[in-house]
């Protein structure tokens, strides 16, 4: 079946497209998506075109974990097919779903593809928590591929398998030298693998173009002999339209969580250009024809039972005609299909749009909520409202479209407020969301517009406790740290009738604290309001006042929500390196004890203390200055970080110096506090 090329003009007889040879299927999806697809091609698009003659080289695409383990990748099904049209002999091994499947005879107490333990992935991180688990997988797998005697070895690198992708492949090149090791993937976007590493080629940028060149150029043996880094023109656009479709035929679907499903593309890039996001920088939107999605989607389900698709766009509604054309195409196709993508909330998607959502089969969307507040969400310059958002998430949840939400918890401009609003926001719609993922704290990339420009975020390229801090100290990994307890402390105790996992929260929080509440059946409805936090007065620091007053907004929703209650909860150093690794993980002991009743009469104990942190022969204040970054996706942040710029490279060596007098002023600060603190109020 091929639909791309059979879209009618508004103007054509009907039946002189039933002459191309459409049956009554076919015509009548073509029906369905006219009013909606796009009539005329995307301009300034690079076609891919693929020479199919028999070669000699053999090649292997490899996935090594942590990644998603529900559906087979869709990186390697797509590469895999354009090597097979070009000619090679190809193949391809998921060794993460194999660990996946092994992980369980490992004897370890946490889940390793949790996302909260995605920090044991990274850096010494990996060899201390993970490596001897996963050796005897790989090195097994190093002795098949090595018997198969491959030509060309091909891996996709993350920032999360980083470390047992440079193992593998470095012991592969011991057993075979005459191999050529190639690499690609977002890790080789910013911090591409330099010559120390076992790797001949990089690829950054989309790498399907470029592996279609370097797999001729081993091919002809034209390869330059030193190691190469192929960058991607600077605003090329694949035409997404030409690529082949993927080939799954070298997984088994069957040892995956979702047998019957698949990942898939509706574009590429993000129209948005929210300020904290690195994605929208690695390449520019486009997306793909309705026509050419319906004929992947029919062609799967009839090849291989597919009837579950996981997008994995940025936004699937960066275009919403073709988006609406898509669902009416697979409504008007009669087949029964289940998607999930990622979503920008959007005042346009109306109850009409996202009903059309619905009755394709989208069952979840996963929306890029962030915050509850609109001060936030402006800085963020994520261009749609708190009022526009609920809107979303209620009619979503009318028609059966769970709310998968992402959220950013300390973001540089938040303010006790701010976080105030973002647990607001997330106790009154608590029954349309049927996930909250709060993240690990906000980091800060290189290659975004805020890592750009951070001085009009309020930060500093002084880092402490080797994370970000802002410049008044009243935002740093302690405080983000304590907001992200807090946010999941409120969300154990909210009930959700669609939570997918059973309940909203990302972390255990019961072995750091413990509520009762007065009447377990309260469930208020709660307003947006106004409050002030800054209720302890130490006098000590803007770090330590800022520190000991973080856990008001937290007392604050729990009462409006659920009435009187007693609460306790003592925080450790021991507790927040075992739930945060180095990232947050920080010196704070705390204990608090809050008791408020009904009528909103309290008692409050609290007794912190925070020792900062000694590093052996580091600093605990360093420097770290993204604005000399290189890469095509940092220039593209920076151009619109920087007006005017045109994404070169601003090098002020008075900003400079600047900096590094304030390095020097503080890098013996120490923020170390005790403080106690016990009152009796009303609310």
């Amino acid at each position: 079946m091929n639909i791309i090329p059979i879209i009618p003009e508004k103007n054509q007889n009907v039946n002189a497209v039933e002459q191309q040879g459409m049956d009554d299927k076919h015509l009548k999806i073509m029906e369905a998506i006219l009013p909606y697809a796009r009539k005329l091609p995307q301009k300034n698009l690079t076609d891919i075109t693929i020479n199919n003659i028999t070669r000699s080289k053999s090649v292997l695409f490899l996935l090594l974990p942590e990644w998603a383990q529900n559906f087979p990748p869709y990186n390697l099904a797509r590469l895999l097919a354009i090597a097979k049209n070009a000619g090679f002999r190809s193949d391809a091994i998921d060794l993460n779903i194999k660990a996946y499947t092994d992980h369980k005879n490992w004897g370890i107490d946490f889940f390793p593809w949790h996302g909260s333990k995605e920090w044991r992935w990274i850096g010494n991180h990996y060899y201390q928590y993970l490596h001897e688990h996963l050796k005897p997988l790989i090195d097994r797998y190093i002795e098949e591929i090595v018997a198969k005697n491959y030509d060309i070895i091909c891996f996709s690198l993350y920032y999360c398998n980083l470390e047992p992708t440079e193992y593998m492949a470095g012991e592969l090149k011991k057993r075979l030298p005459n191999a050529k090791f190639l690499v690609g993937g977002p890790q080789c976007h910013t911090f591409p693998p330099g010559p120390e590493k076992p790797f001949d080629v990089v690829v950054s940028g989309e790498g399907e173009e470029i592996l279609l060149n370097v797999l001729e150029m081993i091919e002809n043996d034209t390869l330059p002999k030193k190691h190469m880094v192929y960058t991607q023109p600077e605003g090329q656009r694949l035409n997404l339209d030409t690529l082949p479709m993927p080939d799954y035929s070298h997984f088994d679907l069957s040892e995956y969580n979702m047998p019957n499903g698949v990942n898939a593309e509706l574009s590429r890039g993000c129209t948005a250009k929210c300020v904290f996001c690195s994605e929208t920088h690695f390449w520019k939107y486009r997306g793909r024809s309705a026509g050419g999605i319906l004929e992947e989607v029919i062609t799967l389900h009839q090849k291989y039972g597919i009837n579950y698709v996981w997008f994995l766009d940025s936004l699937v509604n960066g275009n919403l005609k073709e988006l609406r054309a898509f669902c009416k195409g697979i409504i008007a196709s009669g087949i029964k299909l289940r998607w999930t993508g990622y979503a920008r909330c959007d005042k346009r998607m109306d109850f009409d749009f996202m009903k059309d959502l619905a009755d394709s089969g989208c069952h979840m969307l996963s929306y890029g909520i962030e915050s509850g507040s609109n001060k936030v969400l402006e800085d963020m310059d994520k261009r749609v409202t708190v009022d526009e958002i609920e809107q979303n998430l209620k009619d979503g949840a009318e028609l059966g479209i769970v709310a998968h939400s992402n959220w950013i918890i300390g973001f540089p401009t938040e303010k006790p407020q701010d976080f105030y609003d973002t647990m607001t926001l997330m106790w009154r719609n608590r029954d349309y969301l049927g996930v909250v993922a709060t993240g690990h704290g906000f980091t800060e990339p290189p290659d975004t517009i805020i890592s750009q420009n951070n001085a009009k975020f309020g930060m500093t390229n002084i880092y402490y406790l080797k994370n970000w801090i802002t410049k008044d100290f009243t935002n740093s990994k302690v405080h983000r740290m304590l907001r992200l307890m807090s946010v999941n402390i409120l969300l154990t105790h909210t009930p959700s009738k669609i939570a997918v996992y059973g309940n909203l929260a990302n972390l255990n929080t019961k072995p750091y604290h413990d509520i009762v509440f007065r009447d377990e059946s309260i469930f208020n409805h709660v307003e947006y309001e106004k409050f002030d936090f800054e209720i302890c007065k130490p006098g000590i620091s803007s770090f330590a006042d800022s520190v000991v007053n973080e856990i008001w907004p937290l007392l604050r929703i729990l009462y409006l929500a659920k009435g009187g209650y007693t609460f306790k909860m003592k925080i450790s150093k021991e507790v927040s390196y075992r739930e945060f690794g180095d990232r947050l993980g920080c010196g704070l002991n705390a204990d608090y004890f809050f008791k408020i009743d009904g009528e909103g009469n309290y008692l409050a104990d609290f007794k912190i203390k925070f020792e900062q942190d000694k590093y052996e022969n580091a600093d605990p204040w360093n420097y770290c200055d993204f604005s000399r970054e290189s890469s095509i996706a940092a220039k593209r942040a920076r151009t619109l970080a920087l007006p005017g710029s045109n994404g070169e490279i601003q090098r002020n060596n008075e900003k400079y110096e600047a900096d590094m007098r304030r390095h020097a002023e503080i890098k013996s600060l120490d923020l170390s506090f005790s403080y106690n603190y016990k009152s009796e109020g009303k609310w």
